[in-house]
């Protein structure tokens, strides 16, 4: 196949996909990763997508709401990637809703057996096209201006229900509120969740922290693993290794490593 026709091809699975892995480009078009990136370095320069740490996606993704202008920063999408990888085959979790959680479920359509239920409408839609995630959503009522569900029947779903792994992304994060949303509904729901779960993971860029929402989720200690970037606060980063809650960053995660000290010694773990 000539770079042109292999250029094209890409362009279609990410048109398709949104997001896609160099090893996984790789393996649908039978050539090698080196090539790949040659390619995508072409279509960057072309406009036609971002290339992210082992990946590309499209440059036009969807904002966290209907109502909002922001565009995805290349920090969530590392974030996004970076959670996913923490969630094995054969599985049953849960994805909040946000813009950051929508970024974790972009990266899950090559699991397998996977079962996900979430509280975000566009996690929803992104995975009903995943041959290996079983979706189910939580119904309630969807906040004005987000795809959150939240509210009885969002909790009456709850109740039944037991996951291996639950993915949330708070508003806010702070030594003395602990994590916060901007909803009291949204923190009931939360709250309830983190019952729910044996694993909770905290995925949230390093603005999110020294910031208070309007309502308390839980304590900083209620979290099992942070995925973060490396700029947050190395006060949270003493905090959390203190306390035995695993910290990671991006590059962290892919390596299999932990971040455990602010002078940057790690440790393997994932």
């Amino acid at each position: 196949m000539f770079a042109a026709a292999r250029q094209e091809r890409i362009k279609d699975l990410l048109l398709k996909h949104k997001q896609f892995d160099v090893a996984s480009l790789a393996a649908t078009l039978g050539v090698t990763e080196v090539t790949i990136r040659r390619d995508l370095d072409k279509l960057e320069q072309e406009g036609f997508i971002i290339k992210t740490h082992g990946g590309a996606i499209l440059k036009d993704l969807p904002s966290e709401s209907a109502f909002s202008s922001e565009r995805v920063s290349r920090e969530i999408i590392e974030l996004g990637e970076a959670a996913s990888l923490l969630v094995k085959n054969n599985e049953a979790i849960f994805i909040g809703s946000g813009l950051t959680c929508q970024q974790v479920a972009l990266n899950l359509h090559n699991k397998q057996r996977l079962t996900v239920m979430t509280n975000d409408l566009k996690v929803a839609l992104e995975l009903k096209e995943a041959p290996g995630v079983f979706c189910t959503v939580t119904g309630g009522n969807n906040l004005p201006g987000t795809e959150s569900l939240v509210g009885d029947l969002a909790l009456r779903a709850l109740q039944e229900v037991h996951f291996r792994r639950a993915i949330i992304s708070p508003s806010g994060i702070s030594f003395n509120s602990g994590y916060s949303a901007n909803t009291v509904e949204e923190a009931l729901f939360y709250r309830q969740l983190f019952n729910r779960c044996e694993e909770a993971i905290i995925v949230a860029d390093y603005r999110k922290f020294n910031k208070v929402g309007f309502s308390q989720i839980a304590k900083l200690t209620a979290a099992h693993k942070i995925v973060t970037n490396k700029e947050v606060d190395d006060r949270y980063k003493e905090y959390y290794f203190q306390q035995n809650i695993k910290l990671f960053t991006p590059y962290a995660v892919e390596e299999g490593q932990e971040v455990r000290r602010t002078d940057g010694d790690q440790s393997g773990d994932v």
